[in-house]
């Protein structure tokens, strides 16, 4: 714990006891174990501190090499294939968090960074900031997010979710063949666990997780027979874990309020009290309400779940100067005060540009590169 005396005029001290605080909040992210500061991890997290407005940050992705042989004494030389280069960037913007500290600053070090106020604004901030962050990346995934298209490649399930649905689900991101939405496309490079096993992360709603568990004659039947015996067997526990090569992981729903009544929306549009996945209340994805927005229909007849499966490279966060601490007093002679938490960041789905030229069949240029939705109807 520090103990020395941190003066909010001190930017240095000030930018580390907040970045301190919200590491400490990191622990309650969904996506936390899956970042990383390379394309190896699902959300591949790239830093600049010097990045500001109008500032891009840029991720850079290599690809393998497919040119043909070449046979006997036939001249090789000036067929080399070039190596081919992706990559993506994006501009970070300012946000900024606040929190209304009411009338309690009295104290006489009001300068001082550890009085109780100061802390506990921090951690409310950082906590805040961890479900701001978390909402980013679910809605960038999602397709709904301004400026992230809507998915490239969906798989429909239509009305039905069950064990021979990931049976099928697997088939199609082996071969690219069967996708409801988008055409052939390179698979997804799977994701290493800590074990050194590559699989797919898949991430569910409640709704989703509820159908597949209901499935009686597909995913009992083999969980019961093929799993763990006695309290530990999935069915008891109600996890769901592996099957094949698809890592299946429930998040929560969203709750809160988002403004508009179309997909599209900022960051800046959202009160996150809980961050997560979105349904929305119609067929069509583009046309529909999603959770959140006013007037979406929990009891709508055609209420979709979008599930996500992700590989690598899934998804970008881009972090620009540090975070800062900021605090105010009233113009009222300070009898009451506000403080906040800057961020520089974005998030996106990545999409990559071929620097010179895409792959004839395994594309990866132009399309959602780790991201594949899975749509259901769980309602009707």
């Amino acid at each position: 714990m520090t103990t020395a005396v941190l003066p909010i005029t001190s930017e240095l001290k000030r930018k580390a006891w907040m970045r301190e605080g919200m590491i400490q909040a990191a622990s309650k992210s969904f996506w936390s174990p899956m970042t990383g500061n390379s394309k190896d991890a699902v959300v591949y997290q790239e830093n600049n501190i010097s990045a500001g407005a109008g500032h891009t940050v840029v991720f850079d992705f290599d690809g393998n090499i497919s040119g043909k042989a070449i046979k006997g004494k036939d001249t090789a030389y000036g067929k080399g294939e070039q190596k081919r280069k992706f990559s993506d960037k994006i501009t970070v913007e300012r946000y900024r968090l606040v929190v209304d500290n009411g009338d309690k600053f009295d104290g006489v070090d009001i300068g001082d960074l550890n009085i109780t106020e100061h802390s506990d604004s921090r951690g409310k901030l950082g906590d805040l900031f961890i479900r701001f962050k978390d909402q980013a990346l679910f809605d960038s995934a999602q397709g709904t997010y301004s400026g992230a298209a809507s998915p490239s490649h969906i798989i429909d399930l239509g009305t039905t979710f069950g064990f021979g649905d990931l049976l099928d689900i697997e088939k199609i991101l082996r071969t690219s063949n069967g996708f409801s939405t988008g055409g052939v496309r390179r698979p997804l490079d799977p994701y290493m666990t800590s074990e050194g096993e590559p699989v797919w992360i898949m991430v569910v709603d409640s709704a989703m997780a509820n159908l597949l568990r209901a499935d009686t004659s597909g995913y009992q039947t083999i969980v019961r027979s093929g799993d763990v015996r006695g309290n530990g067997n999935r069915n008891i526990k109600g996890v769901i874990g592996r099957l094949g090569r698809l890592m299946i992981v429930e998040a929560n729903q969203f709750f809160g309020a988002t403004a508009g009544t179309t997909q599209g929306w900022g960051l800046n549009d959202s009160e996150i009290e809980i961050s997560g996945v979105r349904q929305y209340d119609g067929a069509t994805a583009s046309t529909a309400l999603w959770t959140g927005q006013t007037g979406f229909d929990y009891a709508s007849t055609n209420l979709h779940s979008r599930g996500l499966i992700m590989g690598i490279g899934a998804l970008q966060l881009a972090m620009g100067m540090m975070p800062d601490y900021k605090y105010q007093e009233s113009t009222d002679f300070g009898i009451t005060s506000e403080s906040a938490l800057e961020v520089w960041m974005e998030s996106k789905k990545t999409r990559l540009t071929a620097e010179n030229k895409d792959y004839e069949q395994a594309k990866v240029a132009e399309l959602d590169y780790g991201v594949v939705a899975v749509d259901v109807q769980v309602q009707s």
